[in-house]
């Protein structure tokens, strides 16, 4: 499919490369999404096959795969940087080839980013967000016009071995990452090529609906109170600004037992009303806030997220303020247009 976009000699190099590679780190950034546990273990599966007798492929995630994607095949062999500190500086220690997807720059990867970026071998990127950090990887496949990292794995893959080491167990890996990137194939899906790689994987006897299943419907009885709680007395809404916004405390959090891996999606509800263009949600950490942006028509909250210091799509962006929540509250409404508006209140007829 993207024969014509992604240099034949680069692609040449990267498997020359994967082929010579006896320790192989495959990184993805921190809180992984389905898009980076999805493309770290499909690529994981493939290099299994693809690399010679006695390489090591191992997949990292800062700290470690979400619960939400523990399902996935291999998610067991995912090394956690946080957790498993020592083995990660082994592994690191002894890598000739590193592999970076899902994430534009080391910086992502939060507590491994020094380590990672002052290890001196071959590093490789594949990745679908703006503004790749050049000057850290030997090697860049990027493309921020392509729904997902999946994706472009899929058509990565195509050209380094055809079709010789897609498997069923790579195929979930992938479809999942396709899948949840795009929000069920709602938003970053208007190239055709999206849709292809999806039949390109359904060919592998992976049964959509249930991965669906494993995606959409693990929700517990406190992140279902929780959801009610965020919706019914933590959004604000401004319909003359066309925004939404949520706000969680650490105590909220505390109070439901919730993570921020609960939340995840929980930002998409807010373009769930007609009149609402932008949503934001808010996320109290111990010494800073998690910023996440979403937004439907021609809003691009991409701008917005990099004036707050961070980044990723068009319509879906995020950011890491070192400011306690009602600091960032207030950087977040100032970009939004909000600032001293007051939210309409419910209006419930008698």
């Amino acid at each position: 499919m993207y024969e014509k976009v992604l240099d034949s000699q680069k692609v040449t190099l990267c498997r020359q490369w994967m082929a010579e590679g006896q320790n192989i780190l495959l990184v993805s950034h921190t809180n992984a999404d389905g898009d980076a546990c999805g493309s770290i273990l499909g690529m994981a599966f493939m290099l299994d096959q693809a690399t010679g007798e006695g390489s090591c492929v191992t997949p990292v995630l800062p700290n470690g795969c979400p619960k939400q994607f523990g399902w996935l095949p291999g998610a067991d062999r995912i090394v956690s940087g946080q957790k498993e500190r020592q083995r990660w500086r082994e592994l690191l220690a002894e890598a000739d080839l590193i592999v970076c997807m899902d994430m534009n720059a080391c910086s992502r990867t939060d507590m491994l980013a020094e380590e990672l970026r002052e290890k001196r071998c071959r590093k490789v990127l594949i990745d679908h967000h703006h503004n790749p950090a050049t000057e850290e990887f030997d090697l860049i496949f990027s493309m921020p016009e392509i729904s997902s990292t999946c994706e472009l794995v899929v058509w990565l893959s195509e050209l380094l071995w055809g079709d010789r080491y897609m498997g069923r167990e790579a195929a979930i890996c992938l479809y999942t990452g396709l899948n949840t990137d795009t929000g069920g194939f709602a938003f970053s899906c208007e190239q055709p090529s999206c849709f292809e790689a999806a039949a390109k994987l359904v060919r592998y006897d992976i049964h959509p609906s249930e991965i669906h299943n494993c995606i959409v419907n693990t929700f517990t009885t406190n992140r279902m109170f929780f959801y009610g709680f965020a919706l019914s007395q933590r959004m604000r809404i401004y319909p003359e600004q066309r925004v939404a916004v949520m706000a969680f405390s650490l105590d909220d959090q505390k109070r439901f037992g919730v993570s921020g891996e609960d939340m995840e999606g929980l930002v998409n509800y807010t373009l769930l009303m007609k009149e609402i263009e932008v949503g934001a949600l808010l996320r109290e950490e111990v010494g800073r806030t998690k910023v996440s942006l979403r937004s439907k028509y021609g809003v691009d909250v991409n701008k917005i997220a990099q004036r707050l210091g961070g980044g990723g799509h068009t319509k879906a962006s995020g950011a890491t303020c070192q400011m306690p929540l009602g600091d960032t509250l207030k950087a977040v409404e100032k970009e939004l247009g909000i600032t001293n508006v007051e939210p309409v209140g419910l209006e419930i007829e008698q």
